[in-house]
């Protein structure tokens, strides 16, 4: 038996000459360089700034603005209107506060009534506006309009409510020691 006759191995290409890949000859036109871009800007000083996007105009900073100013309202405000509040409230009732007993209901602030209104208007229109002031200083950061008066206002804001417990506090130890009744 005869083997069968194998067909003949293709030769192996060569690798790249040294300096990377050549036009093979006959294709393009030789002793040109690249063509050029189609477009080229003006050379002239004149033109190029109609080449250039205006900036973008800065945004307002009012709303940052009006946030930090509702946080300083919502912080000091309201713990200044409710210390003095409660240190009136604690004057009034200084005296009373030895006869309190354990059934003794919300009539023992009858005779300071008034002044238990402005203590719970302090109290709620302090809360209100310092939220108002918290959700309007995130927007003003995330917006970027008004980012460093933004985030004092969030910082007052959040530290509101501390500084009017403390105020609150100590407005009423200072009233119910100036009632003489301590």
């Amino acid at each position: 038996m005869s083997s069968p006759q194998q067909p003949p191995i293709p030769p192996v290409p060569q690798p790249p000459a040294p300096g990377g890949w050549q036009q093979p000859a006959g294709y393009g036109a030789p002793g040109y360089g690249a063509p050029a871009a189609p477009y080229q800007p003006p050379q002239d000083p004149r033109y190029a700034q109609y080449l250039q996007a205006p900036p973008a105009p800065k945004p307002s900073s009012g709303l940052g603005m009006v946030a930090l100013i509702l946080s300083l309202v919502a912080t000091i405000g309201a713990s200044i209107l409710l210390a003095v509040a409660l240190s009136a409230i604690g004057n009034g009732l200084g005296a009373r506060l030895e006869t309190i007993t354990p059934g003794s209901g919300m009539e023992i602030l009858t005779p300071v009534r008034d002044w238990v209104l402005v203590a719970e208007i302090a109290a709620w229109g302090g809360t209100a506006l310092g939220i108002w002031a918290l959700v309007q200083g995130i927007v003003a950061v995330a917006k970027r309009r008004g980012r460093g008066a933004g985030i004092a206002a969030i910082v007052i804001a959040a530290l509101g409510p501390f500084i009017a417990v403390a105020a609150a506090f100590l407005g009423a130890v200072a009233g119910v020691a100036g009632s003489g009744a301590v």
